[in-house]
């Protein structure tokens, strides 16, 4: 028997910015923050409880505007970036900063629930150029959140990328001392008002590429040249919402968008996509590999759904592959491979688009969804596909 999904609401606030609690490999943890335009938003980290199906949360306010998204630093556990609407006065500027969560007391026991109010997050460094600003608006569309995003290196929390408008930027950051600089930036030019949108940095070739959507494009740099690494044309037909990539298999991504489709890709030959799903009827808004076993696959969508995908044929070695696959019979090896490819399990418990999921850092079968109206569901892969990798 599955476990329940385990379904926890943010008090009235609506949401679309959830992050795993990457340096926080013990405990299963997530990090949300809120939007609202009357209360003093929030930044959540919400602690799950594998044995007994518990939530516990954490709440820090988050003094500069609505939360769109939220980034935990790979390797400080008080560390985390936001991209943020300052809404005071209604001037809609949107904006970027490195904040430190007052974690004191907690890293090793669970987090108290008791310390949930009060406290803010401590603002470590801003990470604005210019302006800052979006005259897009951040309407129910999102529109206004493409023009900022906040890329961590992998396993570095001196390094990170942010994205405004039609630039990138490369940042040194130094959280001890508080300070962060600019040290390179590149441009996309020809392309009008479309702005680069979410980034992934490629965390193969000793992390050295960054990737981002442009418009219905993914296109890459080089961070040691600040030059064009490769690009994807025409990914999808309309706006790419979310990239990933294989952690397991160079030069594979993942990208999803508003036609609906998720689209995984070889980068080295980018003409026609290694494969096509079209699970959804709504928007895509997020993809995401697991980190250990990459045929297993998130989507969620505007269509109020998350959808778990068994992909063995475009995964880097299938589950109970542990023998030659070239000793055993073809029956064999489809047992062997976890299954059918395709859908494995679609969760229904969202009742609002949902924006983000993520697999958690601590639990590869673990994952946690986000729908605009507060709600986030802790589901776990089914243990008849998890029993697979031990057959």
């Amino acid at each position: 028997m599955d476990d329940a999904p385990v379904i926890y609401g943010l008090e009235d606030f609506q949401a679309r910015a959830l992050s795993a609690h990457t340096a926080e490999t013990e405990k299963i943890n997530f990090l949300v923050g809120t939007q609202s335009l009357r209360r003093v938003n929030q930044v959540q980290l919400i602690e799950f409880d594998d044995d007994t199906s518990l939530v516990t949360k954490q709440t820090f306010e988050h003094p500069a505007g609505e939360v769109w998204r939220v980034v935990a630093a790979p390797q400080s556990p008080d560390l985390i970036a936001t991209v943020y609407n300052n809404t005071q006065d209604y001037c809609g500027e949107f904006g970027a900063a490195i904040w430190r969560l007052p974690l004191e007391g907690t890293s090793s026991g669970s987090i108290d629930d008791s310390r949930s109010g009060g406290e803010q997050v401590e603002r470590v460094c801003s990470l604005e150029v210019g302006e800052g600003e979006c005259g897009q608006g951040g309407g129910g569309g999102g529109v206004g959140c493409q023009a900022w995003a906040v890329v961590w290196a992998p396993e570095q929390d001196s390094r990170l990328v942010t994205l405004v408008d039609n630039t990138l930027y490369y940042w040194d950051l130094q959280a001890a001392s508080k300070s962060a600089k600019v040290v390179s930036e590149v441009s996309v030019e020809g392309r009008g008002s479309v702005s680069l949108g979410v980034g992934r940095w490629y965390p193969h070739q000793l992390g050295t590429q960054v990737a981002a959507t442009h418009g219905s494009c993914v296109r890459a740099w080089d961070m040691r040249t600040m030059k064009s690494a490769w690009c994807v044309d025409a990914a999808h037909t309309q706006l790419v919402r979310d990239v990933d990539f294989n952690p397991n298999m160079q030069y594979h991504m993942a990208t999803c968008g508003d036609d609906c489709k998720t689209k995984f890709w070889d980068i080295r030959n980018t003409d026609q996509p290694l494969k096509e799903l079209a699970n959804h009827s709504h928007w895509v808004w997020s993809v995401r590999y697991n980190a250990s076993y990459d045929q297993l696959v998130l989507t969620c969508s505007s269509d109020q759904r998350v959808i778990l995908s068994n992909l063995p044929s475009i995964a880097s070695q299938p589950f109970g592959t542990m023998v030659d696959q070239e000793d055993i019979s073809k029956e064999e090896k489809e047992k062997n491979e976890g299954g059918e490819e395709g859908v494995i399990q679609t969760y229904d418990d969202h009742e609002d688009s949902v924006y983000a999921v993520e697999w958690s850092a601590a639990d590869f079968w673990t994952f946690a969804s986000l729908s605009y109206d507060g709600r986030l569901v802790i589901n776990k892969v089914p243990r008849s596909i998890k029993y697979k990798q031990f057959l």
